[in-house]
C-alpha cells in the first residue's frame, strides 16, 4: 500500500520518524484521488473480511479515519521532533523569538523526492510576524495545517468520493462511519494489523488450525519436524514465519481460530 511505485502511482503513503505512515501531501491534485478512493476500498474489504495487513498507519491519520479531529498533543505521534520544537516556542522570551524570524506560515514537506511547499496560515500570514503575544496562536495554527489541513484531500478520498464525477467510494462504502466511532487510534490499528506487543506466535494455536495436503497430514514426522523448527524459532523468525504464511507477520486478536482465508501447508 505505501510502495506502488509504477510511473504513474508514485508512493501515496510515506514514512514518518516513527516508521508509520502518513498520506503524501505532494499528491493532492485529482489525478490521484481515485488511486486513493482505492486504497481506501482495499482497506476497508481485508477489516470487512478480518484479514489482517501489515501497514502501521501514523495515529493522526488513524484519528482521520474514524471521524476525529487532530489536536496539537497528537502532533507527538507524527513527528515527535518537531513537536518538541513547535511546543517550546510558547516557554521563550520575547527576543527569543523575534530573533527567529517567524511568520504565520509554514512549510510542508512529503519527503525529499517531493520537496515542498510553503503555506500561509492565515490570509497574508507571511506579513505577520510571530510575536511573544501571539505565539500560542501561531503553535495551534501550524499544528491545525499539519495535522488537519495537509493531505485532507487524499484523506477524503481514501474514505469517501472526493470529487464529484467519481462512482466509486473508499474505505466508508464497506465501513460505515459509525461502526468505529468508539475505537481509539491505538486500538483501530490493532484492527487492521494485529497485536504489535505480541511476541512471536501461539504455535500450538496455529498448528491446530492448519489444513494439509498433497497427500501429507498432521501425523507424519515430516509435519511433526516442521513444527518443532517453529516451536524452536525466535520471536522474530516466528513472526517472518507467519509473514510467509499469511502476508501479516501478527497473529489474529482472537487467536488463530479466527484466521482467515486458512492457511495450507502444501508440498509438491
Amino acid at each position: 500500500m505505501s510502495k506502488v511505485s509504477a510511473p504513474r502511482h508514485p508512493h501515496f503513503f510515506v514514512e514518518t520518524s516513527l516508521e508509520t505512515l502518513q498520506v503524501n501531501t505532494a499528491l493532492g491534485n485529482d489525478n490521484f484521488l481515485e488511486d486513493y478512493e482505492f486504497l481506501g476500498r482495499v482497506l476497508g474489504k481485508t477489516m470487512y473480511e478480518s484479514i489482517l495487513v501489515d501497514p502501521q498507519f501514523s495515529l493522526p491519520f488513524l484519528n482521520k479515519i474514524l471521524g476525529k479531529q487532530n489536536s496539537l498533543d497528537d502532533l507527538k505521534n507524527l513527528d515527535p521532533e518537531y513537536y518538541k520544537h513547535l511546543k517550546s516556542l510558547r516557554y521563550m522570551s520575547s527576543n527569543e523569538i523575534s530573533s527567529l524570524g517567524l511568520t504565520f506560515e509554514t512549510t510542508i514537506s512529503s519527503s525529499a523526492r517531493y520537496g515542498h511547499s510553503t503555506i500561509e496560515l492565515i490570509p497574508g500570514g507571511r506579513e505577520i510576524v510571530v510575536t511573544k503575544e501571539n505565539v500560542i496562536q501561531y503553535i495551534h495554527l501550524v499544528s491545525h495545517q499539519r495535522m488537519n489541513v495537509a493531505g485532507s484531500r487524499q484523506t477524503s478520498a481514501f474514505l469517501s468520493s472526493a470529487h464529484i464525477h467519481s462512482n466509486s467510494h473508499g474505505f466508508r462504502e464497506i465501513i460505515p462511519a459509525p461502526w468505529v466511532r468508539l475505537f481509539s487510534a491505538y486500538e483501530f490499528q490493532k484492527l487492521i494489523s494485529g497485536d504489535d506487543s505480541v511476541k512471536g506466535i501461539d504455535v500450538a494455536g496455529m498448528m491446530s488450525v492448519m489444513r494439509y495436503s498433497g497427500g501429507y497430514h498432521p501425523s507424519q514426522p515430516i509435519m511433526h519436524w516442521l513444527w518443532e523448527v517453529v516451536d524452536e524459532m525466535t520471536p522474530e523468525q516466528q513472526r517472518k514465519f507467519l509473514r510467509f504464511m499469511t502476508s501479516c507477520s501478527r497473529q489474529p486478536l482472537l487467536g488463530f481460530n479466527s484466521l482467515v482465508p486458512v492457511s495450507y501447508v502444501v508440498f509438491p
